[in-house]
Protein backbone atom coordinates (compact mmCIF):
# COMPACT_ATOMS: atom_id res chain seq x y z
CA UNK A 1 0.00 0.00 0.00
CA UNK A 2 3.01 2.34 0.75
CA UNK A 3 4.61 1.58 -2.39
CA UNK A 4 1.29 2.12 -4.47
CA UNK A 5 0.15 5.36 -2.28
CA UNK A 6 3.74 6.79 -3.18
CA UNK A 7 3.75 6.24 -6.91
CA UNK A 8 0.19 7.83 -7.27
CA UNK A 9 0.74 10.89 -4.80
CA UNK A 10 3.94 11.32 -3.04
CA UNK A 11 4.51 14.82 -2.87
CA UNK A 12 6.32 17.19 -5.28
CA UNK A 13 8.27 19.94 -5.73
CA UNK A 14 9.99 19.61 -2.04
CA UNK A 15 13.48 18.10 -2.66
CA UNK A 16 12.85 14.92 -0.75
CA UNK A 17 13.15 11.55 -2.18
CA UNK A 18 10.62 10.95 -5.78
CA UNK A 19 7.80 12.64 -6.66
CA UNK A 20 4.40 11.07 -7.32
CA UNK A 21 2.77 10.47 -10.91
CA UNK A 22 -0.45 12.51 -10.07
CA UNK A 23 -0.57 15.96 -9.40
CA UNK A 24 -2.97 17.61 -6.62
CA UNK A 25 -4.64 14.16 -6.18
CA UNK A 26 -5.65 12.31 -2.55
CA UNK A 27 -5.52 8.78 -1.59
CA UNK A 28 -9.10 7.00 -0.03
CA UNK A 29 -6.95 3.63 1.00
CA UNK A 30 -9.49 0.65 1.22
CA UNK A 31 -7.87 -2.54 2.23
CA UNK A 32 -8.89 -5.63 1.05
CA UNK A 33 -6.05 -8.22 1.51
CA UNK A 34 -4.19 -8.94 4.73
CA UNK A 35 -0.75 -10.47 5.30
CA UNK A 36 -2.23 -14.14 4.87
CA UNK A 37 -3.85 -12.78 0.98
CA UNK A 38 -7.40 -11.87 1.00
CA UNK A 39 -11.34 -12.99 -0.73
CA UNK A 40 -12.69 -12.42 -3.95
CA UNK A 41 -15.76 -10.79 -1.65
CA UNK A 42 -13.12 -8.26 0.30
CA UNK A 43 -12.54 -7.16 -3.26
CA UNK A 44 -15.84 -7.01 -4.50
CA UNK A 45 -16.92 -5.17 -1.45
CA UNK A 46 -13.99 -2.63 -1.38
CA UNK A 47 -14.19 -1.60 -5.46
CA UNK A 48 -18.26 -0.93 -4.44
CA UNK A 49 -17.42 0.72 -1.40
CA UNK A 50 -14.62 3.14 -2.78
CA UNK A 51 -16.85 3.89 -5.61
CA UNK A 52 -19.93 4.89 -3.18
CA UNK A 53 -21.91 1.95 -3.89
CA UNK A 54 -23.80 0.84 -1.29
CA UNK A 55 -22.25 -2.30 0.45
CA UNK A 56 -24.30 -3.84 3.24
CA UNK A 57 -22.78 -3.65 6.92
CA UNK A 58 -20.40 -0.51 5.76
CA UNK A 59 -21.63 3.09 5.99
CA UNK A 60 -21.84 5.10 3.00
CA UNK A 61 -18.69 6.17 1.18
CA UNK A 62 -18.66 10.19 2.10
CA UNK A 63 -16.00 10.42 -0.43
CA UNK A 64 -16.26 8.66 -3.65
CA UNK A 65 -12.87 7.19 -5.54
CA UNK A 66 -13.18 8.34 -9.40
CA UNK A 67 -10.37 6.53 -10.04
CA UNK A 68 -10.04 2.84 -8.02
CA UNK A 69 -6.71 0.95 -8.25
CA UNK A 70 -6.06 -2.58 -7.74
CA UNK A 71 -2.35 -3.76 -8.14
CA UNK A 72 -3.79 -7.51 -7.10
CA UNK A 73 -5.19 -10.26 -8.94
CA UNK A 74 -5.40 -14.27 -9.44
CA UNK A 75 -5.41 -16.29 -12.04
CA UNK A 76 -8.63 -17.15 -14.43
CA UNK A 77 -10.79 -15.60 -15.73
CA UNK A 78 -12.71 -12.72 -14.28
CA UNK A 79 -15.78 -14.26 -12.12
CA UNK A 80 -18.97 -12.59 -12.17
CA UNK A 81 -19.05 -11.18 -8.85
CA UNK A 82 -16.18 -9.00 -9.74
CA UNK A 83 -17.27 -8.40 -13.33
CA UNK A 84 -20.78 -6.95 -11.76
CA UNK A 85 -18.58 -4.62 -8.90
CA UNK A 86 -16.48 -2.76 -11.73
CA UNK A 87 -19.71 -2.55 -13.68
CA UNK A 88 -21.33 -0.97 -10.78
CA UNK A 89 -18.46 1.13 -10.04
CA UNK A 90 -18.29 2.75 -13.93
CA UNK A 91 -21.89 3.20 -13.24
CA UNK A 92 -21.23 5.16 -10.68
CA UNK A 93 -18.84 7.12 -12.31
CA UNK A 94 -14.96 5.54 -11.74
CA UNK A 95 -12.64 4.10 -13.71
CA UNK A 96 -10.88 0.87 -12.39
CA UNK A 97 -7.45 0.12 -13.06
CA UNK A 98 -5.91 -3.11 -12.41
CA UNK A 99 -2.68 -4.49 -12.61
CA UNK A 100 -2.31 -7.38 -15.32
CA UNK A 101 -0.18 -9.95 -13.49
CA UNK A 102 3.70 -10.85 -13.12
CA UNK A 103 3.57 -14.49 -14.22
CA UNK A 104 5.72 -14.47 -16.96
CA UNK A 105 3.68 -13.64 -20.04
CA UNK A 106 0.59 -15.82 -19.12
CA UNK A 107 -2.90 -14.43 -19.79
CA UNK A 108 -3.56 -11.32 -17.96
CA UNK A 109 -4.77 -12.38 -14.19
CA UNK A 110 -8.67 -11.39 -12.41
CA UNK A 111 -10.12 -9.13 -12.39
CA UNK A 112 -7.70 -6.67 -15.53
CA UNK A 113 -9.19 -9.00 -17.58
CA UNK A 114 -13.28 -8.12 -16.79
CA UNK A 115 -14.98 -6.49 -18.55
CA UNK A 116 -14.76 -2.49 -17.93
CA UNK A 117 -11.27 -2.48 -16.24
CA UNK A 118 -8.06 -0.64 -17.71
CA UNK A 119 -5.85 -3.29 -17.38
CA UNK A 120 -2.18 -2.53 -17.07
CA UNK A 121 0.97 -4.53 -18.93
CA UNK A 122 4.03 -3.19 -17.54
CA UNK A 123 7.02 -2.26 -19.84
CA UNK A 124 10.51 -2.27 -19.42
CA UNK A 125 13.00 0.72 -19.16
CA UNK A 126 13.26 0.81 -23.19
CA UNK A 127 9.79 0.83 -23.93
CA UNK A 128 8.49 -3.10 -24.65
CA UNK A 129 6.91 -5.44 -22.74
CA UNK A 130 9.45 -6.40 -19.81
CA UNK A 131 8.95 -10.24 -19.37
CA UNK A 132 7.65 -10.57 -16.21
CA UNK A 133 4.82 -8.66 -16.96
CA UNK A 134 1.25 -10.89 -18.13
CA UNK A 135 -0.49 -9.94 -21.50
CA UNK A 136 -4.06 -10.50 -23.21
CA UNK A 137 -6.56 -8.72 -25.69
CA UNK A 138 -8.42 -7.72 -22.55
CA UNK A 139 -5.69 -5.23 -21.18
CA UNK A 140 -6.25 -1.63 -22.31
CA UNK A 141 -2.51 0.02 -21.92
CA UNK A 142 0.97 -0.45 -20.56
CA UNK A 143 3.36 1.37 -18.25
CA UNK A 144 6.69 1.16 -17.14
CA UNK A 145 7.06 -1.76 -14.16
CA UNK A 146 10.48 -1.35 -13.65
CA UNK A 147 13.04 -4.02 -15.09
CA UNK A 148 16.76 -5.09 -13.43
CA UNK A 149 18.25 -6.66 -16.03
CA UNK A 150 20.67 -8.19 -14.30
CA UNK A 151 20.90 -10.93 -12.14
CA UNK A 152 23.05 -10.13 -9.50
CA UNK A 153 23.96 -6.86 -7.92
CA UNK A 154 21.77 -3.04 -7.49
CA UNK A 155 18.61 -3.20 -10.01
CA UNK A 156 18.99 -1.15 -13.04
CA UNK A 157 15.74 0.07 -13.65
CA UNK A 158 13.21 0.24 -11.02
CA UNK A 159 10.65 2.14 -9.71
CA UNK A 160 10.99 4.37 -7.35
CA UNK A 161 8.57 5.06 -4.48
CA UNK A 162 8.16 5.44 -0.84
CA UNK A 163 8.47 2.96 1.93
CA UNK A 164 8.31 2.21 5.48
CA UNK A 165 11.60 0.88 6.89
CA UNK A 166 9.83 -0.89 9.71
CA UNK A 167 10.19 -5.03 9.78
CA UNK A 168 6.84 -5.44 12.37
CA UNK A 169 5.52 -1.99 13.04
CA UNK A 170 5.93 1.57 11.29
CA UNK A 171 9.21 2.90 11.40
CA UNK A 172 10.73 5.50 9.20
CA UNK A 173 9.23 6.47 6.29
CA UNK A 174 11.67 6.40 2.80
CA UNK A 175 11.85 5.77 -0.23
CA UNK A 176 12.87 2.39 -2.42
CA UNK A 177 16.39 2.10 -4.49
CA UNK A 178 18.18 -0.08 -6.57
CA UNK A 179 18.98 -2.29 -3.78
CA UNK A 180 15.29 -2.48 -1.88
CA UNK A 181 14.20 -2.29 -5.24
CA UNK A 182 9.94 -2.74 -6.81
CA UNK A 183 8.95 -3.87 -9.64
CA UNK A 184 5.73 -5.32 -11.22
CA UNK A 185 2.57 -4.79 -13.10
CA UNK A 186 1.60 -3.29 -9.28
CA UNK A 187 3.80 -0.64 -10.02
CA UNK A 188 2.24 0.33 -13.56
CA UNK A 189 -0.95 0.10 -12.58
CA UNK A 190 -0.59 3.12 -10.36
CA UNK A 191 1.10 4.76 -12.94
CA UNK A 192 -2.02 4.70 -15.12
CA UNK A 193 -4.64 5.49 -11.96
CA UNK A 194 -2.29 8.72 -11.48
Amino acid sequence: GTHVAGILAARTNNGIGMAGAGWNVQVLPVRVLGKCFGYTSDIVAGIRWAAGVAVPGLPTNPNPARVINLSLGSSGACTAIEGEAIAEANAAGAVVVVAAGNTAGLAANSPANCPGAIGVAALRHVGTKVGFSDVGPELSIAAPGGNCVNLTGACLYPILTTIDSGTTAPALSTYTDSFNASVGTSFSSPLVAA
